[in-house]
């Protein structure tokens, strides 16, 4: 769906007289960990002057080294050392490093979909064609689909890539083992590279979160990209990292030297905090995203799966499309008229127009409650 649509829709927000519900925003209404909020690093009272200089374009080494004590303790990538990593103005940054770095114009990518919308845009902005494979969706149907089957009718002579969230966004499937290990064999068979999206690594609350770089064979050929945006709530101060093989690295170095150059000293800074003392900010968040995702899934009347992980419902808004609409634009202009703003589904792929995503962290379960309420009253009424 055009961004076009998304920015109507935004437009039509501004005539609300009321607060409008962001359930649009991919965010939390929680504060970051205490240990990462810039007041509490000094930054407004005489910071080190060290902060007001470049940092390594690769990442400040100490940051660096955090993550890599990280990711051999919690992701199991004991492989993993600083020339793995790469410092990122966020997961989006990371992304666009990776695919000019490994892909070239003109090759196709497979977006396994739903999927981020992001990553269309990105990979058309570097030349690629996206094929969009029905993935997630197929899967919370039947969980017993040929994976490998299911990937090989969309491989083309040019297909050089694979793309996937897991925990996914939009729709908080968390893939399984056997559901990965059928991805990897692909990949393998075919010598494709994966690009696996892990930003909501944290929070997980069916099954279990693997790092696809862990899967034997598949450090060599996956691109795996984290978030302190999902991870610490801290989106505003956009930093994230991608890690992959050393001969990769080289060149997304490169793509960071000509792009941003480096990510602020400040940022890295309170991120490291997070990552350092965050864990039992993750642990509260994840407990309280759970009571919202079952709060949030038991009130609603549209059709949706419920999510294993991530902060999304996938709102399946097709019975609610009056006669003719094509799409679920004329629901989520009405529920814009309700006071909430939802993500038109067409984003996240093309069979997903009457679909829309509602982020259930983005205010307090009081609220949620509330305008879960309104939602179902619009829906309701058709």
């Amino acid at each position: 769906m055009p961004s076009s649509v998304f920015e109507g829709l935004k437009h039509r927000a501004q005539n609300y007289p009321g607060k409008i519900v962001p359930f649009h925003v991919g965010d939390t209404h929680l504060p970051p960990p205490e240990a990462a909020r810039l007041g509490a690093l000094g930054f407004d009272c005489g910071p080190d002057p060290d902060m007001y200089k470049y940092s390594p374009p690769h990442g400040h080494q100490e940051f660096v080294q955090a993550i890599v004590r990280k990711l051999h303790k919690r992701n199991g990538m004991d492989w993993v050392g600083p020339e793995n990593i790469q410092i990122t103005m966020g997961a989006t940054h990371a992304l666009s490093c990776c695919v000019r770095t490994a892909l070239d114009p003109g090759e196709h990518i497979l977006l396994l979909a739903p999927h981020w919308p992001l990553m269309r845009g990105i990979s058309h902005g570097c030349g690629l064609r996206c094929v969009e494979v029905p993935f997630s969706s197929v899967l919370f149907q039947d969980p017993g689909v040929d994976v490998e089957a299911l990937l090989e009718s969309f491989l083309t002579s040019r297909t050089t890539a694979i793309y996937f969230a897991n925990p996914n966004n939009p729709d908080g499937k968390v893939f399984t083992r056997a559901e990965l290990e059928a991805i990897a064999r692909v990949a393998q068979r075919h010598g494709l590279w994966v690009i696996s999206d892990e930003v909501y690594e944290n929070f997980v609350y069916n099954g279990e979160h693997i790092s696809f770089a862990t899967l034997p064979g598949m450090a060599e050929r996956t691109m795996t990209v984290y978030s302190f945006s999902k991870s610490y709530g801290l989106a505003g101060l956009r930093v994230g990292y991608l890690v992959g093989p050393s001969r990769l690295m080289l060149g997304a170095r490169k793509m960071t030297n000509h792009t941003v150059y480096n990510v602020p000293r400040p940022m890295q800074a309170a991120a490291m905090a997070a990552i350092v003392n965050g864990d039992a900010w993750v642990e509260n968040a994840r407990a309280l995203y759970t009571k919202h995702r079952d709060l949030a899934y038991d009130l609603v009347i549209a059709p949706c799966a419920k999510p294993d992980g991530a902060t999304y419902l996938f709102l399946d808004l097709t019975e609610y499309c009056r006669r003719g609409e094509d799409s679920a634009v004329g629901v989520l202009e009405r529920l814009v008229d309700a006071g909430m703003l939802l993500t038109p589904g067409g984003s996240f792929g093309q069979q997903f127009k009457k679909w829309a995503r509602l982020c259930f962290t983005s205010v307090c379960a009081e609220e949620l409650t509330e305008a879960i309420a309104r939602l179902n009253e619009v829906l309701d009424k058709g």
